[in-house]
């Protein structure tokens, strides 16, 4: 099976000059953890998630006021918490093989990229996880049903 059997093609995605107040807000009003980062040609620059976002935010955290919080989410830019160069993968890429990638660089997602390096769908370990569940669970059905015409 290949990834762009089971990518998320409907992406977020987002400028590395905008605001880390705005990459909260995409993050508040989604459900998912990573974004990527593309340039004007939607050319795959980055990778951005909410583990980073709360990472640029933790030194600030405890001592900041509300106000400096929010100067600070206002003028620090995703290019400066994101994450480049980014592992990538193409959408004939391997499912197994994208599996093995995220435990080998112990990473949430994997963007897929066309050849032009376009940003066109996301690959988690969530998705990878649905698809090993709903096989076990074919398997399991299938064994049941074999089992039960049997007796």
């Amino acid at each position: 099976m290949q990834v762009s059997a089971i990518m998320t093609r409907k992406l977020t995605m987002v400028d590395p000059d905008m605001s880390l107040s705005a990459l909260k807000d995409i993050f508040n009003q989604s459900k998912f953890q990573h974004v990527p980062v593309i340039d004007a040609s939607r050319r795959l620059v980055g990778i951005v998630s909410v583990k980073d976002y709360f990472k640029a935010l933790a030194p600030v955290m405890d001592a900041a006021s509300e106000k400096t919080l929010d100067i600070f989410v206002t003028s620090r830019k995703i290019k400066h918490v994101m994450t480049s160069p980014v592992i990538a993968v193409p959408e004939d890429y391997p499912v197994v093989k994208a599996a093995a990638l995220l435990l080998k660089h112990n990473i949430g997602c994997l963007p897929v990229t066309d050849q032009d390096n376009v940003a066109i769908g996301i690959v988690s370990w969530k998705d990878i996880m649905r698809i090993v569940v709903l096989q076990a669970a074919r398997k399991s059905r299938l064994a049941y049903g074999a089992a039960a015409e049997e007796e």
